[in-house]
Parts: C-alpha cells; sequence; structure tokens
C-alpha cells in the first residue's frame, strides 16, 4: 500500500463523517448564522447563509461536485467616519455623540453557483478545475481555475501548479462619486441617498458598472513524512485590475480640535498585487488528528498579515467527535489607511479610513460537534466566537478624536448546522 493510502486512512477517515463507497451521491447541506456586535453595544451585520452541496465521487481523485449558496444580510455597516462627541448628520440618517457611525439600512441578498471537478489522466496525475458564479444587487462576479497535480517519489509527494482569473463588476446604489468629493454635494447622476450599501432593487443590469480583473496563480507540495504524517506548503500570487474603492465608505474631515467638518468618498488604488506563502501540518495522534496551518500575507498596499490556525480532531467514540479550533491573525494597515483627513491640507492620492484595512488582531475560537448515526447520515454543529481589536486611540487621533473611541472592539459569533450523507 503507498504511503499516501496509508495517510488517507489514517488520517482522512478521521475526518470524514461518512464512508465514501465507488459511485456514490454526496450531500451536504448547512446553514450558517453569522452577527456582529460592538463594544459600544451596536448591532452591525447579520448574514444567513444556507447552502447546498452535491457530490457524485467515483474515487478520492475523481468527482463532480456543485454548490448552491444564498446569503441574506442586513443590519448596520459602517460608514467609515469617526465617532464624535457631537451629533452627525449624513444623507438620510444621524449618529449620536460617542458611537461610531453606522447606517441601518444596510441589506443585499447574494446568490453563488460553484462547480468543481478533479479528474485522472494517469495512475499519477491528475487535475482539478472549478467554476465559480455570484451575484448580488450591486456586484457580480464569475472566477475559474485549473490546477494540475502530480505524485512523485512513489507517490509520497505531490506537486500542484495552477492559476485561475476572475471578472468582478460593481454598480452600486446611489451611483459612483468622484474621489474626495462631498457627500452632500450633488453632480448629475453622481449623488446619493445613503453612505453604505442599502438595498432594493437591482443597480442594472448583469455586469454592468466598473470592472476589475484578478490573475492568480499558485504553486505548492504536499510530503508525506510519514504513514500517519503530511506536511504541505503552497505559495500564491494574484494581480488584481481595475475599480477597487469601496462606493459606500466615507473619510471624516476634521478640523484643528478633531471635529468633523465634512466626509468625503473614499478613493483607493486600482491595482493590486497579492501574495501568500502557508504551510500545513496534519499528523494522526492514535484515532485523533492534529491540525497547524501558518499563514503569511503581503501585498503592494502595505498590508501584512501572520495567521496561526490550530485544530484537533478527537475521537470520542465510534459515533462522536469534537474538534477545539483557535486561529489568531494580526494585520498591518495598508500605507493609504487615514483616520481621517486634517482640513486644510493636501489631499493624498489614495485614501480610504475603513477599518478593515487598519491595523487589527484577530481571534477566533470554538470547535465542531459531530454526530455519526451510521454510515450514510451525520449531523454537525460548529460554534465560533471571533474578536477584532485594535487601537482605539491611534497617534493619528486629534483633539476630539481622543475623547471618543476610534475602533470599537468587535464581536463576531458564526454558528453552522450541517447535515451530511450519501445515497
Amino acid at each position: 500500500m503507498q504511503l499516501t493510502k496509508k495517510l488517507g486512512l489514517a488520517v482522512g477517515a478521521l475526518l470524514s463523517t461518512t464512508q465514501v463507497q465507488a459511485e456514490d451521491w454526496l450531500y451536504n447541506i448547512s446553514v450558517l448564522h453569522y452577527s456582529e456586535k460592538d463594544s459600544q453595544n451596536q448591532d452591525r451585520v447579520t448574514v444567513v447563509e444556507p447552502v447546498v452541496s452535491l457530490t457524485k465521487r467515483k474515487a478520492a481523485d475523481d468527482y463532480v461536485q456543485l454548490e448552491f449558496i444564498y446569503d441574506s444580510l442586513t443590519g448596520a455597516s459602517p460608514n467609515g467616519a469617526n465617532a464624535s462627541s457631537k451629533v452627525q448628520i449624513f444623507n438620510g440618517y444621524q449618529v449620536l455623540p460617542g458611537f461610531t457611525p453606522l447606517d441601518t439600512s444596510f441589506n443585499d441578498e447574494r446568490i453563488a453557483i460553484n462547480y468543481n471537478w478533479m479528474k485522472p489522466l494517469s495512475s499519477f496525475s491528475r487535475y482539478h478545475a472549478d467554476l465559480n458564479y455570484s451575484s448580488e444587487s450591486d456586484y457580480d462576479s464569475v472566477a475559474g481555475s485549473l490546477s494540475y497535480l502530480v505524485d512523485v517519489d512513489d507517490k509520497s509527494t505531490t506537486l500542484t501548479i495552477g492559476g485561475g482569473y476572475s471578472y468582478d463588476t460593481v454598480n452600486p446604489h446611489g451611483g459612483f462619486h468622484d474621489a474626495f468629493t462631498s457627500i452632500f454635494a450633488t453632480s448629475g447622476a453622481q449623488t446619493t441617498t445613503s453612505a453604505s450599501g442599502g438595498g432594493g432593487s437591482s443597480s442594472g443590469s448583469l455586469f454592468s458598472g466598473k470592472d476589475k480583473q484578478t490573475f492568480s496563480a499558485l504553486a505548492g507540495v504536499a510530503h508525506v513524512l510519514n504513514r500517519f504524517t503530511l506536511l504541505d506548503a503552497k505559495y500564491s500570487i494574484s494581480q488584481v485590475n481595475g475599480y477597487q474603492t469601496d462606493p459606500y465608505k466615507l473619510i471624516s474631515v476634521i478640523d484643528s480640535d478633531g471635529f468633523p467638518v465634512d466626509y468625503v468618498w473614499e478613493n483607493r488604488p486600482d491595482s493590486r498585487l497579492k501574495q501568500t506563502v502557508s504551510t500545513g501540518f496534519v499528523t494522526a495522534i492514535g484515532v485523533d488528528s492534529l491540525h497547524l496551518d501558518y499563514r503569511y500575507y503581503w501585498d503592494d498596499w502595505g498590508i501584512k498579515a501572520n495567521t496561526y490556525d490550530v485544530k484537533y480532531h478527537l475521537a470520542v467514540n465510534s459515533k462522536v467527535y469534537v474538534e477545539p479550533h483557535y486561529r489568531l491573525s494580526n494585520q498591518q494597515a495598508a500605507d493609504f489607511y487615514h483616520l481621517s483627513l486634517q482640513q486644510g491640507t493636501a489631499t493624498p492620492k489614495n485614501a480610504s479610513a475603513d477599518y478593515r484595512l487598519a491595523d487589527m488582531k484577530t481571534t477566533t475560537l470554538g470547535g465542531m460537534i459531530g454526530y455519526r448515526f451510521n454510515t450514510k447520515l451525520a449531523l454537525t454543529f460548529n460554534i465560533e466566537q471571533i474578536r477584532q481589536t485594535g487601537d482605539n486611540s491611534p497617534a493619528q487621533a486629534v483633539g476630539d478624536q481622543k475623547l471618543n473611541n476610534m475602533f470599537p472592539t468587535l464581536k463576531m459569533w458564526a454558528l453552522t448546522f450541517g447535515i451530511q450523507g450519501m445515497w
């Protein structure tokens, strides 16, 4: 028996909830409920996402899979402006003193279809391909990728090389806005009734608006260290060209005392080179298994991030397993991230106050419990709490900004119910 097959028996069987037979149809139905609340006790985005996945598998390296996803997004989204000791009035809503400005009209829906398949080319090589399509009321995306995998060294090592392409368009509610123009200014079609992404009817036909294209490539190697342990490493690179500004995000313009005197639309670069290196380690410990992963990300926007991930698969008995999970990510801010802009100073070429581009730490703690009724039916429940923290009084803060929380801690809960089986 080859080492890869031994590893599959020792580790893979522990992770699967069903015993797959050739020519079986596998189904995986899950529902995710995701919610956010910040340390100011403000509810933010809520997402409900049902997913249906169907897989026709002839062998481990010969299958086709079709996945359907629906997202319902509601709640409140930060508009990019800073908290202030004064009441802040935006187009259509106001924010009380001391609170991070949120637009509570945020809502949208998304549908996505993913189709992927793997086929053997020989006893030691195969290819994997996928096609993806998703659509929202103001955003459309289509993507595809193709990878080639080959086994060497008596099948103890697998080499992977691949590439992908995606085409996305955005057509925001309220139209587009010139960079750094006031939200209170109107100019023909460049008007808006909200500083965030409110839902409603579609902004236009499919793939209308401004677009961006992404070209990506990856290379990887996976090596069986022994019959219980697998080590892998990957490198990926992608070039994004086109519209990458968030059309709903603002930047506060402040006076010398730190009070907002205006709010202008952000602007981001129209190109981005992203790179990632990652490594993973999986080992069987009796009937259990340990998973360790590390990922380093960097791009030419100045963002750098280190991510560590630990998961342990504990087989309680032949029917029940649990998987505690911990994840830590530290991110360095983008070069053009600005807490705000100073009145009377030169306007930069690019600037964004989006907290997702700031220095931050994200921790995830949770776990999964699974119950296998028999070889053809299993249930899973996964619960995770995610916390994002940043500098609530950064060096950039001026005057009144120092008296307010510039980065409230964000707490997120993700609950997922799943059923897996085959027929």
